[in-house]
This record gives structure tokens, sequence and C-alpha cells, in this order.
């Protein structure tokens, strides 16, 4: 989201107009959205992005179109008790940043760095100072608030987000794709069949791999290798694509990985894995993949992945232990 903050804010500054990045840095009790939720408006209302809605973002995107280039933090109260609070019943407070984005420098120079694969961040002081551009050797995975240069500031962390490979170019991965991309997550798509594997059919996907199950050892190495911080949803067409992918994925250390399968063969296939070699496969697979929700078109089972995987990145919480609850017994 904040990569697409920055592109809506640059092509705002370039037609012109003086876009205001609107940014929760504390909150407590119950409130919509919570630190680093972040949207961004002009003298014409919401550009992109989101604090939550209701009544505490359109009282935000009113104070933001009635001086758009003046930077303050002010504080919301979001029950309907006290007098000048907003007439909400969450009860808790807010404090929202107005910075107004005057200098497109600092933007670029963070884009800039993410299109190169470099982690770094926007800081945002709280009195109202100029945003600028911070590359450390350690970042914050998510915003939080620090002390830099002498004054308070939020920061708002622009990392290479989770990687989710998916295996087989079909129906439910073409739906998924589109999610993830809405999702904030990177995509690399895996098939053998060029007309199943290709840009045009995956236009967000980092990346479209045509090759052979058989061959994923040899094609996914260096920078397409699977790390610790990836995904790997396996939906081939068929059960000898997927027995491939399978053994890939327990060689790497992939966080996640998950097939779709029934449950009935289930104990066929780990009893299999472990002959083979992998004593770990049932700890490590989560098969059926998905949430159980009842999917059973393309996109709701789409929707039912992309659920799993919005709580894997979620937590630091082996994959396993976080989506037992969901199984049905």
């Amino acid at each position: 989201m904040i990569e697409q903050l920055l592109t809506a804010a640059l092509e705002t500054l370039h037609s012109g107009r003086t876009p205001v990045l609107i940014s929760i840095v504390r909150s407590s009790g119950s409130t919509p959205r919570k630190i680093g939720a972040c949207m961004l408006a002009d003298h014409n209302g919401l550009l992109c992005g989101t604090i939550g809605g209701g009544l505490l973002e359109h009282r935000c995107l009113q104070l933001a179109a009635a001086a758009p280039a003046v930077p303050r933090c002010e504080q919301f109260v979001l029950d309907n008790r006290q007098a000048g609070s907003l007439g909400m019943v969450c009860g808790g407070t807010a404090d929202v940043l107005f910075t107004p984005l005057t200098d497109p420098l600092p933007l670029t120079q963070l884009l800039q760095l993410h299109h190169s694969g470099t982690d770094a961040c926007l800081a945002l002081p709280l009195h109202g100072g100029a945003p600028f551009c911070r590359q450390d050797s350690v970042l914050p995975d998510r915003p939080v608030l620090a002390f830099l240069c002498g004054q308070e500031c939020l920061l708002l962390p622009l990392r290479q987000s989770e990687r989710v490979y998916l295996f087989g170019g079909g129906h439910v991965s073409c739906a998924l794709a589109e999610l993830l991309h809405r999702l904030d997550f990177r995509c690399l798509v895996v098939d053998d069949r060029t007309a199943f594997c290709s840009p045009d059919r995956f236009p967000h996907a980092e990346h479209t791999v045509t090759t052979s199950y058989e061959q994923l050892d040899q094609v996914l190495t260096g920078p397409l290798a699977p790390t610790d911080s990836d995904a790997l949803c396996i939906m081939t067409r068929g059960h000898e694509g997927d027995t491939h992918a399978i053994r890939f994925a327990l060689r790497t250390p992939a966080s996640y990985i998950g097939l779709m399968g029934s449950r009935r063969k289930r104990d066929t296939l780990f009893a299999r894995l472990k002959e083979e070699g992998f004593p770990q496969a049932s700890s490590r697979i989560i098969t059926p993949i998905g949430l159980a929700i009842g999917a059973e078109t393309p996109e709701e089972i789409a929707v039912s992945i992309a659920a799993q995987l919005i709580a894997w990145r979620a937590s630091e919480i082996p994959s396993k232990d976080i989506f037992s609850a969901f199984e049905k017994k």
C-alpha cells in the first residue's frame, strides 16, 4: 500500500496539486485501524488508501481539503458520550498526522530504493516537519514511532513484500493472483504450459516461469529460489505435477506450503513422502489449501487461500499451528 500511496502522491504533485498523507500515529481502545494506517488526499478528497472509513475518515478528509498545506497532528475521540467527539461507538482514541507532501525528492528516493530491492522507510516528523527517506541496516517490520534527528517520527517501512509462488496457472491461480496483487503480496507463477504462464495471463506477476515441474531445482535458483519468508501454493493440473512440486517445496525453507487436494488422499500422500525421505511433510504441508469456508468456484477458493495467506503473513507462529483451528474435524 505504501508503494501505491507514494506513486499516487508523485502523480498528484506532477499535476500541480498538493497531496496530504494522513496517517494513524497512535491509537487506544477500539479503533478502526492501528498505527501506520494511511490514506492520501488532496483538496478534492480521497486519492487512495484508508484509515478505516466511517466518520473518522470523513472528518480527516474534510480537514485535509480545507487546509492541504498545513501540517498537524490531531487527536480524535471515537465515542458518542464526550463533547467534541465524533459520535462513533468504538470508544477509543486515535492520533492522526496530516503531512503535506510538497517535495517529490524523498518519495522518488524511496521508490527507487524499493525497486532496486533495497528496504527503506519514509520518516514523518510528528511536529509537522518535512518527511524524509531513511535507509538503515535494520528497519522495522511494521510502522513504529521512533526518535530520529532529535524528533519523534512515524516510520513507514517500504520492504519487499511477501512472495507467493503459484505452481499451476489454472483458473484458481488466475483469481488468486489478482487478489494477491490487491493485498500487497508479490507473486511468481510457474507452469509447464506457455499459454497458462504468460504476462498477459498474469499481468501483476513479478515473474512467470515456464518449465517442467521435474526441473524446478534447476530453474528456481538464485533470486528465484524460495526463502523462509516465501509461501508456496501448489495447484498444478494433475497429480504428477503436484508430486514434483511438493518434493521441490519440501527441499526449500519456505514457511508456508499449501497443496490443493482432498483430505482423502492426504494420509496416503504423507506416508509416501515419509518413505521418500521427507518425514516432516505432514507438519509442513497445508492440505487442503485454504480456509474451510465452503468454497467451490475458482474465485471462492482463491478467497479462502488468500485469507489463509493473510493469517500466515500476520503471524510468526508456524503455519500448521495457525491453521489447525480452521480445519474441519
